[in-house]
């Protein structure tokens, strides 16, 4: 609303149309019964000037609003009833001005809302000093049970599209959710092959003993796949995000690796493809976000480098630090990414795979990029194939010298 159309000038510009009318002394007249003044009416509401709890000047909506049925209950912010029951709009407006008169200086006008008519309507009324220190002040009261109704509706179309909008994200996390999970159960399948094979090669009379390699690994895989079934009932529940913790890349991606090789290089040997993995990341300082989420990131930057290198080929994955953030990219030499495509490849359900595609992993990677204050970009390399670019702020810290090496590699 313009300041030249806002309530309080619209009381002014009326209180001056009664000073034209009945002289700029009409404040010190002696008191009266309420009279008729036609310079309150042009205005869709009930006017009166009062002078302490004395009516002086009224338009004919005032005259007809007084006969309006009470009790009157002034209502807070919230629209629930406080306070005494008022038998007339005279003792309604007679309590505001009462209130603005003790009121500071500062304070020219006041508005409260009342019902009336047995709680069925409701009415607004506006108070205004005449003056900053006389007793006499312009009242404007209105109905606004209409109004009230249009808001209460309004209220609510917002709440049922927040939930609305609530579900689609639901469905969007589930979807993408149940991709990784069917992604990480597909490692963790080839995992349990490979111990029943080493169970089947030991010699009868010997118990078989799990590899330890393996069984860190599906550990790991059932460690993630429980991480990601907790985001998707948090969101549900309309948690905050879980917590984040320091993440060291090398390590997220050394994981990865572990998790997705095995499928990586059975099924290019099924295809009779030659598929490598080259891997150079050294210990960078730490991230802050969710190990689990980034491992899951890897995830599906390494099962989508695979599926664009139909022909088989390398997979390369590297790490550098560069001005205070640590950078981590996967490269592959595929088909590459159509340029149309560059810019909605992060959009959910969006896909390049057809039936065989949900549109949703990359879209779950760029979220947990994004929420970590990362970037995740995609772009064509010169020499073929394709580029993703994970980017994310370090924490600056040092890396506690453990076991692990100072760097990770494998060829």
């Amino acid at each position: 609303m313009s300041p030249a159309s806002s309530p309080e000038n619209e009381l002014q510009a009326i209180l001056e149309k009664v000073r034209k009318t009945h002289g700029p002394d009409f404040e010190h007249e002696p008191l009266t019964p309420a009279r008729h003044s036609w310079a309150l009416e042009g205005i869709a509401g009930a006017l009166a000037v009062l002078r302490g709890d004395v009516v002086q000047w009224v338009n004919l909506r005032w005259q007809s609003l007084t006969l309006a049925r009470g009790p009157w209950r002034r209502l807070t912010d919230s629209g629930q009833e406080e306070g005494p029951a008022l038998l007339t709009l005279r003792s309604v407006v007679a309590a505001e001005a009462r209130a603005l008169e003790g009121a500071s200086a500062e304070e020219i006008a006041r508005t409260a809302r009342y019902s009336y008519a047995g709680g069925h309507q409701q009415m607004e009324v506006r108070v205004c000093r005449v003056s900053p220190d006389g007793p006499v002040v312009l009242v404007l009261a209105q109905d606004v049970t209409e109004q009230v109704r249009v808001e209460e509706t309004l209220e609510r179309e917002r709440r049922a599209l927040a939930e609305r909008e609530h579900l689609r994200m639901l469905s969007e996390q589930a979807s993408g959710i149940a991709h990784d999970l069917s992604s990480l159960l597909v490692a963790m399948k080839l995992r349990l092959e490979m111990l029943q094979l080493s169970d089947a090669r030991q010699p009868q009379q010997a118990p078989a003993a799990a590899p330890p390699a393996h069984v860190d690994t599906l550990l790991r895989i059932v460690a993630d796949a429980t991480t990601r079934l907790s985001r998707l009932r948090d969101f549900a529940r309309q948690r905050p995000e879980s917590p984040v913790e320091p993440v060291q890349l090398a390590d997220v991606v050394r994981d990865s690796v572990e998790i997705a090789r095995d499928e990586l290089e059975s099924r290019a040997a099924r295809q009779g493809l030659t598929l490598l993995l080259d891997v150079d990341v050294p210990r960078l300082p730490l991230v802050e976000s969710s190990a689990a989420d980034l491992r899951c990131v890897v995830l599906n930057l390494l099962r989508n480098a695979r599926d664009a290198m139909a022909q088989g080929g390398t997979l390369r994955v590297r790490g550098r630090l560069a001005l205070g953030h640590a950078i981590l990219t996967v490269e592959d030499e595929g088909t590459g990414i159509p340029e149309e495509h560059l810019l909605s490849i992060f959009q959910p359900f969006f896909t390049t795979k057809g039936q065989h595609g949900t549109g949703l992993g990359l879209s779950m990677a760029h979220d947990v990029v994004t929420r970590a204050r990362g970037t995740l970009n995609a772009a064509n390399r010169p020499e073929g194939g394709a580029i993703f670019t994970i980017t994310l702020p370090s924490l600056q810290r040092k890396a506690p010298a453990r076991e692990r090496p100072a760097s990770w590699r494998s060829g």
